[in-house]
């Protein structure tokens, strides 16, 4: 096993490093764009720093970091932790606080310049003579593919970008943690909607593109040494009778809408579906549009039915009395209980956690958050909470992860977002979505230990939940152990 330390960086390069920075090299004087896939807390921000500093240091380099936090904590690891470069004007950056004048002055002078694509593209906007690039590298680039929608594979701006960056003669590197997922969009020429893979329609769109692949790593590197397992269950929960009933009402309907809008759109266009596996239609039955309004109620029962398994009974019942047409009678909503299931589920998970533990909650919802800070903190223990509407996460992090008892934090899905807890023994999984992804990525948040996914019982959830994990380990067998 290989360490070489780099020449004045207190960086200890490990031997997949060092591959994939080779086979970076090779492929940048090749000419081919590269994506180079690396799993959760295998060192990203690390690769791409001495990619930067050492692989291109007499390139001039654009780095583009997905968010604000990525944007802040790239910054400070590359001056604070890693070593920081030759001078001041080597790396700069720029935000959406900074001066124009600035941002002119910087990207018309720095060797290296990171900012988010939309601070960058209202910046490269304003320019009359645009600023070029030898080498464009893009955070997180599967975010930029869209998840579903029209002809347009890619989202905002870099619809724009990667057609400027491509066509200047810039070499593109892409940085990411998983690159398996499919999308759905609408193929102009063919008047059809298509499942295509990320990987495909990037290499649309960004041509002799190469692919550095997780599998590969772990067959002929040291990769495998880093990686910790994380151990996922299913756990399901007994809903109560009155909420199992609603469920499967609101299922039942759902299922004969999404048949009626397949049955419409195949009347309208005969060959629209034509490309779509019939164990898929349900991925696209939401972005069909036909003359009927049931799209657009099939969207309505599909968010309503996401509240009855992931808000509290309070939030979602109001949503209930516009659903008397299929079965869900006043009396039945009234008999809700107050208390949900989940919530004494989470209670008993908790408690039964070890003195000096650390536990993780995610959920979606900001009022399932309080009521599970409120509820958990009635249990006398330790809690913090990290939502979309708390700007020092960083602050409320820390206390967490130092504090030298049991601690419980409870964050949503907005909250969540770029932040990574190593020291979590516990995450529990409030509530799920679809997209395999997505759960992955917060699987991947406590770094390893175990993973328990909550669900109801006997529900559409506990399917949806047994879909996920099959998924997930299929497409990431090298860290996932489904129990």
């Amino acid at each position: 096993m290989s360490h070489d330390k780099s020449p004045d960086i207190g960086i200890q390069q490990r031997q997949y490093q060092q591959r994939i920075l080779m086979k970076l090299k090779e492929n940048y004087q090749n000419g081919y764009h590269t994506i180079a896939e690396v799993d959760t807390g295998l060192g990203k921000r690390v690769l791409t720093f001495l990619l930067i500093k050492e692989t291109l240091s007499d390139q001039r380099v654009l780095l583009l970091l997905h968010s604000t936090i990525s944007f802040s904590e790239t910054i400070h690891y590359f001056s604070k932790e890693y070593g920081g470069f030759e001078s001041d004007s080597d790396f700069q950056a720029f935000s959406s606080r900074t001066a124009g004048w600035l941002r002119k002055k910087i990207l018309d002078n720095a060797r290296v310049v990171a900012a988010t694509p939309q601070t960058f593209a209202n910046a490269f906007n304003r320019l009359t003579t645009k600023p070029r690039f030898d080498v464009v590298i893009i955070n997180e680039i599967d975010k930029i593919v869209r998840r579903h929608g029209d002809s347009r594979l890619l989202i905002f701006p870099y619809n724009n970008l990667i057609p400027y960056f491509v066509h200047s003669g810039a070499w593109i590197v892409g940085m990411t943690g998983t690159i398996r997922d499919s999308h759905i969009f609408y193929n102009q020429l063919k008047d059809q909607i298509e499942i295509q893979h990320e990987i495909v329609s990037l290499d649309r769109r960004i041509p002799d593109l190469h692919v550095i692949r997780m599998d590969s790593l772990v067959a002929q590197t040291d990769i495998g040494e880093y990686i910790q397992d994380t151990y996922i269950q299913r756990y399901s929960v007994i809903a109560s009778p009155e909420l199992k009933t609603i469920l499967d009402l609101i299922d039942h309907a759902i299922k004969n809408l999404r048949r009626e809008i397949i049955d419409e759109a195949m009347e309208q266009n005969p060959t629209l579906l034509d490309s779509i596996p019939s164990s898929q239609l349900a991925l696209v039955s939401g972005m069909l549009e036909t003359e009927s309004e049931n799209t657009q109620k099939y969207q309505g029962l599909l968010l309503i039915r996401k509240y009855c398994t992931a808000m509290q009974s309070k939030k979602f019942r109001k949503f209930l009395f516009r659903l008397k047409k299929f079965g869900i009678t006043k009396d039945l909503i009234n008999a809700l209980p107050k208390r949900n299931t989940k919530i004494n589920t989470v209670l008993e998970l908790v408690g039964k956690q070890p003195t000096n533990s650390k536990t993780v909650v995610l959920c979606s919802f900001l009022d399932t958050a309080q009521k599970l800070e409120e509820e958990i903190q009635e249990l006398g223990f330790s809690t913090f909470k990290i939502t979309g509407q708390v700007r020092d996460k960083i602050t409320i992090l820390n206390k967490f992860k130092e504090l030298p008892k049991k601690a419980i934090l409870v964050m949503t899905s907005v909250g969540e977002r770029d932040i990574d807890i190593p020291q979590a023994n516990l995450l529990i999984v409030y509530d799920v979505v679809n997209t395999v992804k997505t759960m992955y990525q917060r699987f991947k948040r406590t770094r390893g230990g175990l993973v328990l996914c909550l669900c109801y019982e006997e529900t559409f959830e506990e399917q949806k939940v047994n879909r996920l994990l099959q998924e997930i380990s299929h497409r990431y067998p090298w860290s996932s152990i489904i129990e």
